[in-house]
């Protein structure tokens, strides 16, 4: 029941955040989304892996952003996960004339899945903070002018899976769905201002027993200044790979 409690305030705060965005001033863009998750066992226990994430915008003629995650993940039971990692991210400015356009950002984070096994398929949740240095503004073209600023960011995902085929088929088919919500937090620690808002529908393909295939469509919404918005549709494909 402590589980069923969690999922439904997270629907709860999903809700609210959409409803809060109705009435704001939007701005759009299409996407892709193109992702490479690397697994390597290194014992029952522990797994390292590697995420190579490439986004566009204009769907695939200009860069928005790219992502190296390198993490640990440890497997505390059959349905909790904990995991650790660093982000190296390069965001790229939407105008392709901007001058410098990449803006850095380091950061390490800690995350905690746990997983709800159903007759047929699972709810899972995770939440991650997010410790950040990013590339202070304006950008700085000249490296040594460049600076960073510190801030912390906390992000609660739910996700659905439920299978479309029986695993016997050659094909085993699922239909995924996730909602994930972004809190930036105040110097103190406490979730305080909305920053984006994910929503992905898709299906996922078991290809062999090493290679899992999630392809779909993702709706990003994304806080901007003066309550403002940028809201990225994407079509977001992403490859799990076991060594």
């Amino acid at each position: 029941m402590e589980y069923i409690r969690r999922i439904f305030l997270l629907f709860v705060i999903t809700l609210f955040f959409n409803s809060h965005l109705i009435a704001q001033k939007y701005e759009r863009l299409n996407g892709a989304w193109n992702a490479a998750f690397i697994d390597q066992e290194i014992n029952d226990k522990v797994d390292f892996r590697v995420e190579l994430h490439f986004r566009t915008i204009d769907f695939v003629s200009v860069w928005d952003q790219k992502i190296f995650r390198p993490q640990l993940i440890f497997k505390a039971s059959k349905n909790v996960q904990w995991f650790a990692g660093y982000s190296y991210l390069r965001n790229f400015n939407a105008d392709v004339m901007a001058d410098p356009r990449v803006r850095t950002e380091h950061n390490l984070w800690e995350q905690v899945l746990y997983k709800t096994p159903l007759n047929k398929g699972f709810f899972a949740t995770w939440i991650r903070l997010e410790h950040r240095l990013q590339e202070a503004l304006p950008l700085q073209k000249e490296k040594a002018l460049k600076s960073f600023d510190f801030s912390s960011r906390i992000r609660f995902r739910v996700i659905y899976d439920r299978p479309l085929t029986t695993t016997e088929v050659k094909l085993p088919t699922s239909f995924v769905f996730y909602n994930e919500v972004f809190l930036l937090m105040n110097p103190n620690g406490i979730p305080n201002q909305f920053n984006q808002n994910w929503t992905f529908l898709g299906i996922k393909l078991d290809l062999n027993k090493k290679i899992t295939l999630n392809t779909g469509f993702q709706k990003n919404t994304i806080s901007k200044s003066s309550g403002n918005f940028l809201i990225n549709r994407l079509w977001n494909t992403t490859l799990f790979y076991k060594l």
